[in-house]
Order: C-alpha cells, then structure tokens, then sequence
C-alpha cells in the first residue's frame, strides 16, 4: 500500500503521534525560530512539499506531517530533516518512522490487538532475530521489545516464495517466547491472514511444525517446501572464500613479461548463527599467491583450517566463492576437500549449499544500481521473473550481443541468463555474455562448462523453470550434483541410481551464479562485500 493522502485508522495514529513529538516543548521547534529552521530544512529534503506557514504550530505541523506522509518517501525526508535539527527526537521518530513503514507493508487488519501482545519485555531478543533472518538483520539499539523488532523488520522482503522476516519472526516470537504466550491467537491470527492473502500457506505451516517444541538456543530453519523434511533453505553457518588475482607489476620486457603465469590469492571468512559478524582468522589470510593449477589444494586446505574452526559447532555449512571472471568456468564443487584421501571426495559431499559469485560485480560499485533495480523487481513481485537463453543463430557476435543488449536491457522482468557459451578464455562469446549481464544487472547466469551447452542441458533447466520456478532452481542443481556423485561410486559398484547416462555430463558442467545483492551489499560490516573487497 503507498501513501496516497487517504490514511486508515492506524496511519491516523502515528500521524497525530508525530505532530505530538514535534510540539514537546524540549526540542524547541515550538518558538519561532527554530520552526523557521525546521521549516527551512524540512523543504530542502522534500523538494515537492508545498509551503505553507501557519502561526499556530500545531497546524503547520499537522500541515507538513499530513503533506509528507502523502508523498512517496516523503516521512522519510521528515525524520532526516526534523533530527538534523532537533536531535533529541531520532529515538522516537525513528519508531515512528519504522511503523509508518510497516503499515504500508501490511495493511488492512487493525492492530492494535498485534501490538498489546508484543509490547512486552522479553529476553534474547537479538538472538530472537537472528534466528528468524537468518543473522542477516541487524537489531538497532533502539529497538527494546518485540514490537519494535517487528516494525523494523515489517518492510523487508524475503526470497520469492519465502516467508517474510516480519512473519517468521512472529512465528519465532509466539513458539519461544513465554512472554507472549496469553497473545499467541493474536500472532497466529496475524500471519495466518497475510499468509493466505500472498499465498504463503505452505511456508508458514512447514515453519510452525518445524519450531513445535523448539528452544531459543536450538538452530531452527523453515523449509519453504511444505510436507518434505529437508536441510535449511539458508544454511546456518555460512562461509565465504575470495580468489582475487595476484596484480603485482610483473617484472622484465617483452617475451619474458608475457609469459608470466597469472596468480591468485585465495582468503576465507565465516558468519556464525549466534553473531551477525564475519569472523575471520590470520590462518585464512592470503600470505602468498598460488597459481591456477594450485587452486584446488589451496581452498582444500584453507577449508580444512575453516572446519577446525568451528568444531564444536553443530550447524550446517554453506559454500560461497567469489570468483574473477576467468574462474567462473572452473568445476570448483568437483575439487576435492581433501586431495590427500586418495579417493573423489568432492565439496558437495560436505557443504549442503554451494554458490558462486561474481567477484567483478560485488567489487565494482558501477554495477550495483542496476543489479538492485533488476533483484528488486523480481523480490517484490513486480516482474514474473523471465530467464532469457542466448543464442546467436546465424548472427556474427557482435549483431548477437547488440540484439541482445536492446532485449534484456529494455525488459526490466528478465533476471536470469542461460549463456550459449562458457564465460572462459577460449570462449570469447561467452565471456562477452557474462560482461554484458553484469552491465545490465542480470542477478543469475546459468552456463554449461562445455562448449557449446548440450539440448539435454537446456531441456532440463527449461523443465525446472516450468515446474518448480526460478527461484527453485539452486536447490534442484544442488540436488542433481549430488545424484550424479551417489551414481559415480553406486555405477562403479555396479548398482543403479536416480539419474540417467544422458543426464549426467549436462548436470556436471552445469555452473550457476546466484547473485543476491540484499545479502551481498547489505549489513554493514557483517556484509561479504566488506570482505571481498565492495563498497557501497
């Protein structure tokens, strides 16, 4: 719901509780000249706001309140504006502020009654809202109860098909906190609305059976897909490895310059469930550059250090690896974890979630606007979410990738690429796709490793995009990879398994990249962009 300047019930009510913060006598925006410099600044932040000045504050008040919260953004530019000069009042109006905003995130239900019941005290409300984000939330200092954790958390989106934070952490707050236990109808009332009004009946119900019972301290996920016990959608623990090349001048001239061998530096971080930081260890910092060949041992042997790290841990672990462009071909969850065995050991029999990453798109701050605006659409339900396979025909590439330039950059629904060729060095093609997903913001780039994709391969994504969706489609890779391993060992045992001869070489050299800004670029300094190196 946007401001339209016709408000409900509710609205009325934060409204009139601005303009009583506005007339304290405290801060002094009561005496004429402090009104003149609020009035001053209030209209530099708001360049649409009429202006209009009464001699009775109260009315200029009510006047500006009830013009900004009509404006799209505009009660932003009120908070930021009012608190540069009186700011005394941020802790309130930043309330204010935070429930004006899930009003418009839900509306309709009156609720009050929603409010009675989380307006208490209760303990661990930072781990409360780890669990239902995933640590991906940060809890302002502000915020002291569940309501405030709830308002906070009301305007930001979800995965598509996924429950809202707001509503998980509803769902988290009514299964683990006593203090809420007289108001749990209200809660479930409240979800159980919103939930068959976005059509989100399933991953509501699968998450109430799954926090039957559950305590705070215990790792607690929701499976999106209802009636099938399954790993976390969003691993617990989640770690995070960088290759970056090595860019130190190369020594001598001519012939002996060019023959030098392009190195990388390879570094690790990790984000625990009970701590929104990432933590990092001198042990997972580059000391020396390896050369390409050398990559899989080195990530075998910083992950080692990684595991011994968390031994005494028992949560779930996640895989993302920011890769250079010239990487992104590599079979990276093929590697071994752990060269030494003597025997295929590969991450995927460890990791239950490998995801790759574009180290170019995180790091250069010239790709984010588009790379947001192009996820935005998506998350919020503006677009279907389109998937556009490049085929260049009978076209020269330099016709292709014009045609496709004016296609995907005029449609703003398409947020997914199948690339016709791999993004490696002896695919020029293929590497001009990738540039050109990354420039025009594309979010996810599916490829085939060899050159060029096999029908099977293409026939097979194009199934799982009609039966399960886009946002399906890491978890059905993830779980094909992990078929073709079991029939590797269970085909050598002479057994048999779930996936035919024709499928395996097109689900071998499948690679993905699955770029998320919301959980790349945003957090602070608990996000991987602080790590691998983006700026915001």
């Amino acid at each position: 719901m946007a401001a339209t300047g016709v408000f409900d019930g509710v609205q009325l009510r934060i409204l009139r509780a601005f303009v009583e913060a506005l007339e304290d006598p405290a801060v002094r925006l009561i005496n004429d000249s402090g009104r003149d410099l609020w009035r001053q600044m209030v209209h530099q932040h708001i360049p649409g706001l009429t202006a209009v000045s009464f001699s009775v504050p109260r009315q200029e008040f009510l006047s500006v309140v009830n013009n900004c919260a009509a404006i799209d953004g505009g009660m932003d530019g009120l908070v930021d504006a009012t608190c540069l000069v009186a700011p005394a009042l941020e802790p309130v109006l930043a309330l204010l502020l935070a429930e004006w905003k899930a009003r418009l995130a839900f509306p309709g239900p009156d609720w009050t009654p929603l409010r009675r019941v989380l307006e208490v005290p209760v303990s661990e409300l930072g781990a409360l809202v780890d669990r239902a984000t995933d640590g991906l939330v940060p809890l302002p200092e502000h915020c002291t109860t569940p309501w405030e954790a709830f308002v906070h958390l009301a305007d930001r989106n979800s995965r598509p098909g996924d429950l809202m934070p707001a509503l998980a952490f509803l769902e988290y707050t009514a299964a683990l906190c006593p203090e809420v236990a007289s108001g749990i109808g209200e809660l479930r009332a409240w979800n159980d609305h919103f939930a068959r009004q976005w059509h989100l009946t399933g991953p509501l119900t699968a998450l109430r059976t799954s926090l039957s019972g559950a305590p705070l301290t215990e790792s607690v996920t929701h499976d999106p897909h209802p009636g099938r016990p399954a790993p976390a959608v969003r691993p617990l623990i989640r770690i995070y490895v960088k290759v970056e090349p090595d860019r130190t001048p190369q020594g001598g001239v001519g012939r002996r310059r060019a023959a030098r061998t392009q190195r990388y530096y390879v570094s690790a971080c990790v984000k625990y469930t009970d701590s929104s930081a990432l933590h990092r260890d001198p042990h997972t910092e580059p000391r020396e550059s390896v050369t390409r060949s050398q990559l899989p041992v080195a990530v075998a042997e910083l992950l080692t250090h990684m595991t011994q790290l968390r031994h005494s841990r028992a949560e779930n672990a996640a895989l993302e690896l920011f890769l250079p462009a010239e990487l992104l071909n590599e079979p990276v969850e093929w590697w071994d974890r752990d060269p030494s065995l003597g025997f295929p050991n590969s991450l995927l029999s460890r990791y239950r979630e490998i995801l790759l990453h574009s180290l170019e798109r995180v790091q250069r701050p010239a790709f984010h606007n588009a790379w947001r605006a192009r996820w935005a659409h998506w998350r919020t339900g503006e677009g279907p979410g389109l998937v556009h396979e490049c085929d260049p025909e009978t076209l020269s590439d330099t016709e292709h990738l014009a045609l496709l330039d004016a296609k995907i950059g005029r449609d703003d629904d398409v947020v997914g690429m199948v690339l016709s060729r791999p993004p490696h060095r002896d695919s020029e093609l293929g590497l001009r796709e990738m540039s050109l997903a990354l420039d025009l913001g594309v979010p996810i780039v599916v490829y085939h490793r060899d050159d060029p994709a096999s029908e099977v391969f293409r026939s097979m994504i194009r199934e799982t995009l009609a039966n399960e969706g886009l946002a399906g489609l890491p978890e059905r890779a993830q779980q094909w990879k992990s078929d073709v391993a079991v029939r590797a060992t269970t085909t050598a045992a002479g057994g048999a398994s779930a996936v035919t001869d024709r499928d395996v070489e097109a689900i071998r050299s499948m690679s993905m990249i699955w770029d998320d800004p919301e959980l790349l670029l945003e957090g602070g300094q608990s996000a991987p962009a602080t790590f691998v190196g983006g700026t915001e």
